[in-house]
């Protein structure tokens, strides 16, 4: 499958993912302003390894997506839409989305 179809493909899903990831983003911050138990209960909940896990995969589908969605709003403006340069752009973001995610995942853990 060429760069391009890898990077436009994965633009998709990660929009998809987001929506389900939301879902946990919001509902921690429903929970952390109800009360300053409910603000505890999320702090200490944030500690564990499958919320890290799972904040660093909202982390890692947001930034591809906006990554992404940059490359695409530059095509849209008449640039990179040559084969060569397209298959450059796409990966050029999908190795930028590795460095973030790397860099993500650094930051939630340590």
């Amino acid at each position: 499958m060429p760069p391009t179809a890898k990077a436009s493909i994965l633009h998709r899903v990660t929009g998809v993912a987001l929506f389900f990831a939301l879902t946990f983003v919001i509902w921690a911050w429903s929970e952390s302003l109800s009360s300053p138990e409910g603000f505890e209960f999320v702090k200490e909940l944030m500690t564990g390894f499958i919320a890290k896990f799972i904040a660093w995969g909202t982390l890692t589908v947001l930034s591809y997506h906006i990554i992404g969605g940059v490359r695409h709003m530059i095509q849209d403006m008449g640039h990179w839409e040559e084969l060569e340069s397209g298959n450059t752009s796409a990966k050029i973001a999908l190795a930028l989305w590795v460095i973030v995610a790397i860099l993500a995942g650094v930051w939630i853990w340590s």
